[in-house]
């Protein structure tokens, strides 16, 4: 599993440990849990920091292309209906995070200038939520 750090954590006044810190610092949404706890030098004991930083909501798991895929495809549905279908198929041969934002954008681009002002800006906004 991978995590990212909470952009809007719930506690304010965190004072970590050297060893949370080190933990929470590598957890910059591309790291996996095992290479967190082997690059943090800490051992098993990483696996709790993990764990307790999650439970305090201080990090957030990172949902993979197809979670990721499949609520921008409901998205994209209520947005346009049945003119959704040509970028659907295009968000679901994307195999990456990397390249489902990207396509994504294109996508949101498109619908922008050549369907419907309003939602592309909309898609567009939806989009840079999910990968923040």
């Amino acid at each position: 599993m991978v995590f990212r750090r909470n952009p809007t954590p719930p506690e304010g006044n965190w004072k970590p440990t050297p060893e949370e810190w080190r933990v929470y610092t590598l957890c910059d949404g591309r790291r996996t849990e095992e290479e967190v706890v082997r690059e943090s030098g800490l051992g098993e004991g990483a696996y709790l920091i993990l764990a307790n930083l999650l439970k305090r909501g201080l990090i957030l798991p990172v949902e993979g292309p197809k979670e990721l895929c499949g609520k921008l495809v409901d998205l994209l549905k209520t947005r346009l209906g049945p003119w959704a279908e040509p970028f659907v198929k295009r968000l679901q041969a994307c195999e990456s995070r990397e390249t489902l934002e990207e396509e994504a954008l294109r996508v949101a681009l498109k619908v922008k200038l050549t369907l419907d002002k309003r939602a592309g800006e909309e898609l567009e906004k939806a989009i840079r939520a999910l990968f923040r």
